[in-house]
């Protein structure tokens, strides 16, 4: 069984012409919509590209708004795949026009019967794995904020506020093996702020950058403030996970998406936070039976990446850089119980697949992500 996950890279855009919601040239965030030529050539080339990669499980990411538009969307372009689809009315609790799907193929749809846990139970699960989780699926966070107080002008302060998923993870379940499995998807808001800020040069201190600038020190505290977000976000997860752990000795859980952060500590999270997020949702080693592991932890490090993004404020920083990730309990290790595993050397970036699609399709046809698989066999004896 292969899962693959993949941000699309505002699809609904694309799509939304072709459907006949946006007209062409139609103002749009953050590109004017294409022209309908344009449209239709990048959704067939998005098809094509889904077929070369043939997962069994796909998780898409910035995929098209609302269900009406992406089934038609499937139909189109990923005609031999079902789309999982909570109940007519269900509110998917997905803010914006970054949309995240489950697309199985449809020779295996009926045998591992697919479905969308309620965002109800996701809820109420993480509430109860932590006192800080609220039922209606928000938080309170602590964030640094600049503040005037009286002619003084940009005091830094901190301050609780509350917080919730712009995108509320969606949980696919299915059965096989005689088990029960869950895959997590998410799409976790992004840390970019809009403010746009001067290039830091290599060896400039860090210091004397943001000191030189009132922008940069406005950056700053909300890039914080996007940063703490961020990871209180991995957090609940880490939080629904740990509950599920609490039901079942052995839980087989797959957590994948574009989760806008990797492995390794950039600047903010070196001087400000002290973690990175994967940290947070891997859990801790002590607690080995809990511990996420890597789909990629056995890949070469020039192979583990997913995007190509220059830093503005940390210029020294590779470019290439991991943001979309698979990662799974231990169940689905050799020396788990779920009735499937992944072997070594079981997840892999399609890079391949990714640079042989825009060999034949043209380069920028596809998206500023790249995809992550993972291949799941059965576990035999």
């Amino acid at each position: 069984m292969k899962l693959t996950t993949w941000n699309a890279e505002w699809l609904d855009s694309h799509w939304g012409v072709v459907s006949g919601l946006y007209a062409p040239g139609q103002d749009l965030f953050p590109e004017d919509a294409p022209s309908l030529a344009e449209a239709q050539a990048r959704i067939a080339a998005v098809g094509r590209f889904i077929g070369m990669l043939a997962p069994d499980i796909l998780f898409l990411c910035e995929a098209p708004r609302g269900a009406d538009q992406m089934a038609g969307f499937a139909a189109a372009a990923a005609p031999g795949y079902d789309l999982v689809m909570r109940p007519a009315g269900t509110d998917y609790e997905i803010d914006g026009r970054q949309w995240m799907w489950f697309l199985v193929r449809k020779d295996i749809a009926d045998l591992i019967q697919p479905e969308l846990v309620p965002v109800e139970t996701w809820r109420a699960f993480c509430a109860e794995a932590s006192d800080s989780i609220r039922a209606d699926g928000t938080w309170k966070v602590s964030a640094p904020r600049l503040t005037d107080f009286g002619d003084i002008r940009d005091v830094p302060v901190a301050e609780r506020r509350t917080h919730r998923f712009y995108r509320e993870p969606q949980v696919l379940r299915y059965q096989w093996g005689g088990a029960r499995h869950e895959v997590i998807g998410a799409h976790l808001k992004s840390k970019h702020t809009g403010i746009s800020i001067p290039k830091r040069q290599p060896g400039e201190d860090l210091d004397a950058y943001i000191a030189a600038s009132k922008t940069v020190q406005r950056f700053m505290a909300e890039a914080h403030e996007a940063r703490v977000k961020l990871s209180s976000e991995a957090l609940v997860i880490r939080a629904y996970i740990d509950r599920r752990f609490q039901q079942e000795a052995d839980p087989s859980i797959v957590v994948l998406g574009d989760l806008n952060d990797g492995p390794g500590k950039e600047v903010m999270e070196r001087e400000y936070l002290l973690h990175d997020l994967i940290s947070n949702l891997q859990g801790e080693v002590f607690f080995a039976r809990k511990f996420l592991n890597h789909a990629l932890f056995d890949q070469p490090d020039h192979l583990r990446w997913t995007a190509q993004f220059r830093d503005d404020l940390d210029p020294e920083r590779p470019e290439h850089i991991l943001l979309d990730h698979i990662l799974f309990t231990q169940a689905l290790t050799s020396g788990g119980t779920s009735p499937l595993v992944a072997r070594a050397r079981s997840g892999w970036v399609e890079h391949l697949a990714f640079e042989e699609a825009e060999a034949l399709l043209g380069r920028g046809m596809l998206s500023d992500h790249r995809p992550v698989s993972l291949r799941l066999v059965p576990r035999i004896g």
